[in-house]
């Protein structure tokens, strides 16, 4: 059977990533003095929520090469993609943190927000409200009567 071999740099820069969103936001709640621990928690199940990112790609990566060795075994022919699914899922991961670590340096230093690349993210508001576009569709169109 061949070798899955999972590479645990990606997992690991996207857990340290996650890890320094957590305490940059920490200290940026600390020095608003708006600590609170339900939003704490929020976060903590959006980080656990990457790791089921991760786990779930590397369900699909063992999965794939476990059942393309079955598939060959009886002669089958029909192969599954072996994706980076692993590493692609992390690099999702580490981009979101970059902005968000951005984020939390600009409540901690006023002056980071200033620097050209900050000031081209845009602000993340979690209080603002979530506008959904729809598209409405021209009934009268049809045939007149």
């Amino acid at each position: 059977m061949e070798e899955l071999a999972i590479q645990w740099q990606p997992i690991v820069v996207a857990s340290v990533m996650m890890i320094l969103d957590i305490v940059t936001g920490f200290a940026g709640a600390a020095k608003n003095q708006t600590v609170e621990s339900g939003k704490m928690r929020e976060g903590l199940w959006h980080k656990a929520g990457f790791f089921g990112l991760i786990a779930l790609a590397f369900i699909y990566e063992v999965a794939a090469v476990w059942m393309n060795f079955e598939a060959d075994a009886v002669g089958l022919g029909v192969t599954i993609p072996e994706l980076p699914a692993v590493s692609g899922a992390c690099i999702f991961i580490v981009a979101t943190e970059i902005v968000s670590v951005c984020e939390n340096l600009c409540t901690l230093n006023p002056h980071i927000a200033a620097l050209p690349v900050i000031k081209s993210l845009k602000p993340h508001d979690p209080a603002a409200p979530d506008l959904t576009v729809e598209v409405e569709e021209d009934h009268a169109t049809g045939a007149e009567g």
